[in-house]
């Protein structure tokens, strides 16, 4: 029970940012309302694996690693800011909801939703230094193996159940209606959202 308070104070710290605003929130409520239901709840996965995967990364010592292979962190930033700068330009040049080229049976819709979610969330150079960062915060090296598949495992829990949410409410069929009057200016919004955050990016690795 003594690593108890260490555990609740990772699961608050990600919680808060976990609700804060993104592009995992952008990503996943732009797919509700412009695809469809099961495209959003995929692409939620996607993303919640890509925490599983910088948890466990972060657990096994991320940090040292990019310590040793700068090279690798670098690579990884740049690939990050440009898609995030390209997803931006492709939400800013969009011309709104489209119910006959997106209301589909593309059996593969859910695939490519989990892959650019897990795209979108490996490639953010913030979730590496996010829990790079909180795990090196909190833990020690002495912490036992249990405690760390837990927290890995309650991050990705976390990550899902709060994305797949986000992929349910902006699905809603009245969500859609009103979204259809407005979606060409959402779209453009959220694009504006992602540019912004990869130009941010590149200005802040200057």
């Amino acid at each position: 029970m003594e690593f108890l308070p260490i555990i609740a104070a990772i699961l608050f710290v990600d919680f808060l940012a976990l609700i804060s605003p993104g592009p995992n929130f952008v990503l996943t409520s732009s797919a509700a309302v412009s695809k469809s239901r099961r495209h959003a709840v995929w692409t939620a996965c996607g993303i919640a694996m890509g925490s599983l995967a910088w948890a466990g990364a972060a657990a096994l010592g991320i940090a040292s690693v990019f310590e040793a292979l700068p090279m690798l962190g670098f690579v990884l930033k740049v690939l990050g800011i440009a898609y995030l700068i390209y997803l931006g330009i492709k939400l800013l040049r969009s011309k709104g909801f489209q119910p006959n080229a997106n209301q589909t049976t593309d059996t593969t819709s859910g695939a490519r939703g989990f892959w650019r979610g897990l795209l979108v969330n490996m490639t953010n150079p913030k979730s590496a230094a996010y829990y790079a960062s909180v795990f090196a915060a909190f833990l020690t090296p002495d912490m036992p193996i249990w405690v760390l598949v837990l927290l890995v495992a309650a991050i990705a829990a976390m990550s899902l159940s709060w994305h797949v949410l986000i992929a349910i409410s902006f699905s809603a069929s009245r969500v859609q209606t009103r979204y259809m009057s407005v979606s060409k200016y959402v779209d453009q919004l959220c694009g504006g959202v992602l540019f912004f955050l990869g130009l941010r990016l590149a200005w802040d690795s200057r």
